[in-house]
């Protein structure tokens, strides 16, 4: 019964339910033109960017000094490179002789040379007396049966490695022969045909100017009678220097003489020496001593030979 009385009331709510839901054609607003609306960006806020704060200063560093520079090690120079080296020998020698033949010989020989890459110098030298002593009804006489010297020096300098000029000057005195005095310049030119620390090995030509003073009267050159007597002679030589072991020296010059004009005769000399090492300042030594000149006057023979021994005092290296 109840349930009957209910009923209608539920049909009227559903129908008012149903009006508001669904609204008459006269509640629907019209449709009217599309309206255009203006787009507008949306606002941003501006970013602030703040700047990041400035590092810190790293911490000076105090700078490193600079090494010292590196000095090469000290290299002496080269004696042959720069102030040239003397190289040679003094030698003395004494001959005694008694019984028969009474007598006594001296000799003195120098021959030394300072050499460097471009030029050499050269010194030389020689004495030699000799002294016999007679006895004749009880008075002893000592008499000199030869007295000569010869000094002089030549300059060679290197105009190339292998061709060299020279000029020299040459002093000598010979009792036997009557001379005085004589005095011989020479200059020309050369070649080194071997050049090293154990053989040296020269060749060389040129000319020479001669003036001879005599003892006495003088001696017959050309058929007359002579004191005094001048020259000029061609010339012709070669010389050599041999190392042998480091402790033997062998050492030869050669020169020839010819007169420039037909008459004036030939000369030559030859002079040959070998050392050997004793120690380190004395070496032992034989030297030969060879002249020969086509004017010698006589009685003097126009060869003289002379081989000399003694001991030698070594100079510079």
């Amino acid at each position: 019964m109840k349930q009957a009385f209910l009923l209608p009331w539920l049909l009227v709510g559903s129908v008012a339910l149903a009006q508001e839901a669904n609204p008459t054609p006269s509640e629907i607003p019209a449709v009217t033109e599309p309206v255009a609306v203006p787009l507008r960006a949306p606002e941003v806020a501006p970013v602030v960017v703040e700047p990041a704060p400035a590092a810190e200063p790293a911490p000076e560093v105090p700078a490193t000094p600079p090494a010292p520079p590196v000095q090469p090690a000290y290299v002496p120079p080269l004696q042959l490179e720069t102030a040239g080296r003397w190289a040679g020998d003094f030698g003395a020698g004494l001959t005694l002789s008694s019984g028969n033949t009474d007598g006594q010989a001296f000799n003195l020989t120098l021959d030394t040379t300072y050499t460097r890459p471009e030029d050499k110098l050269s010194l030389f030298g020689n004495y030699l007396e000799s002294r016999a002593r007679t006895e004749t009804d009880g008075v002893v006489t000592t008499s000199i049966t030869a007295r000569r010297w010869r000094a002089g020096t030549r300059y060679d300098r290197d105009i190339t490695e292998q061709e060299f000029g020279f000029v020299g000057l040459e002093f000598s005195h010979d009792r036997v022969r009557d001379l005085d005095l004589r005095t011989l310049v020479s200059t020309g030119l050369g070649r080194h045909i071997y050049k090293d620390a154990e053989l040296t090995w020269d060749i060389y030509a040129g000319l020479s100017w001669r003036e001879d003073y005599y003892r006495g009267e003088g001696v017959e050159i050309d058929g007359a009678l002579r004191k005094h007597y001048t020259t000029t002679e061609t010339l012709f030589g070669q010389e050599s220097t041999h190392q042998f072991a480091g402790s033997t020296r062998f050492t030869q010059k050669f020169v020839l003489y010819p007169g420039l004009l037909k008459g004036q005769g030939v000369r030559a000399t030859l002079d040959a020496g070998l050392l050997v090492d004793i120690n380190k300042t004395l070496s032992l030594s034989v030297k030969l001593q060879s002249r020969y000149d086509s004017q010698s006057p006589p009685p003097a023979e126009k060869y003289d030979l002379s081989l000399i021994t003694g001991l030698s005092v070594k100079i510079g290296n």
